[in-house]
Parts: structure tokens; C-alpha cells; sequence
């Protein structure tokens, strides 16, 4: 599925899901069109696409998730090309894991990622978890680059 880079009125948010897993991205975009039906999801199943799609300054998404572990490059090589830009680095990134490997998490957050979330193991839990996003991200916080909240 590519969405449209642009939201279509003030309130919709823009997000970009970085994963080489079909059925989790699968999974993804179903919980989050349930939870954060404003939400405009584009997939991209390799990293390179992604920073290929953002060269364009209008692409610019509110939030990526970034899967750590995917064949080259991996997540944390991306992470690492979105942060060194200057055109990028305020975006906030939140990397998804299946493996619980505290050197890589660690990792993750010294190249400046704002989370890092276990993959859930079931639909309820994926749901509350985007249940959080949806209320911190979208509720809570200001995102840089966007004028208001929801």
C-alpha cells in the first residue's frame, strides 16, 4: 500500500512503517487504521526506499517506526542515515523488535531513537500499543515541524 505523502487536513497524521515482514506490516496498518483512523499509513519493506521516498523534503512523515532487524540495511543503519541528517533528524523514530537483544536496544537509543517496543505476540496487545502511540504522539506531545495537536 503507498498512501499519499501529504495529509489531507491539519488532523491527519502522516506515518511511515519500515518492515520486511509483510504480515507484521499487514498487521500494523490494520491496528492502526482501527485505532488512529485519521492516520495515514505508507509501508516500505526496505530501509533504502525510505530515505530514497524522504530526499523529498515534502514526504516528511510526523512519526516513522523502524523495524531494528531486516536485511540490509538493517534498522539501525537507517536510524542511523535519518539522525545524521540534518533534513531528517527531527523526526521521531520508533523502532520495533522481535528479539530481545539489550546491546542493539541500547544501540537504537544512543543513535537517537525516541522508543523501542517489543513486537507484540498478539492483536489485543498490538492494539494497545498503538492505543499508547495514538495518545502520546498524537495527544501529548508537540511533533516538530507541525503546528498543532490533534
Amino acid at each position: 500500500m503507498i498512501a499519499p505523502s501529504l495529509p489531507k487536513s491539519s488532523s491527519d497524521k502522516v506515518v511511515y512503517l519500515v518492515d520486511d515482514d509483510e504480515e507484521d506490516a499487514f498487521l500494523f496498518e490494520m491496528a492502526i487504521h482501527e485505532i488512529i483512523p485519521y492516520c495515514r499509513l505508507r509501508i516500505f519493506y526496505n530501509g533504502l526506499i525510505l530515505l530514497e521516498v524522504l530526499a523529498d523534503p515534502a514526504a516528511k512523515p510526523h512519526l516513522i517506526f523502524l523495524d531494528m532487524h531486516m536485511p540490509y540495511p538493517d534498522g539501525l543503519e537507517v536510524l542511523m542515515n535519518l539522525k545524521i541528517n540534518r533534513q531528517w533528524a527531527d523526526i521521531p523514530v520508533i523502532m520495533l523488535t522481535g528479539v530481545d537483544d539489550t546491546d542493539k536496544i541500547s544501540l537504537a537509543y544512543q543513535l537517537g531513537a525516541q522508543s523501542v517496543i517489543n513486537k507484540p505476540d498478539s492483536h489485543s496487545k498490538l492494539l494497545d500499543i498503538v492505543m499508547n502511540i495514538r495518545e502520546y504522539w498524537f495527544k501529548t506531545v508537540r511533533l516538530p515541524g507541525h503546528a498543532s495537536l490533534e
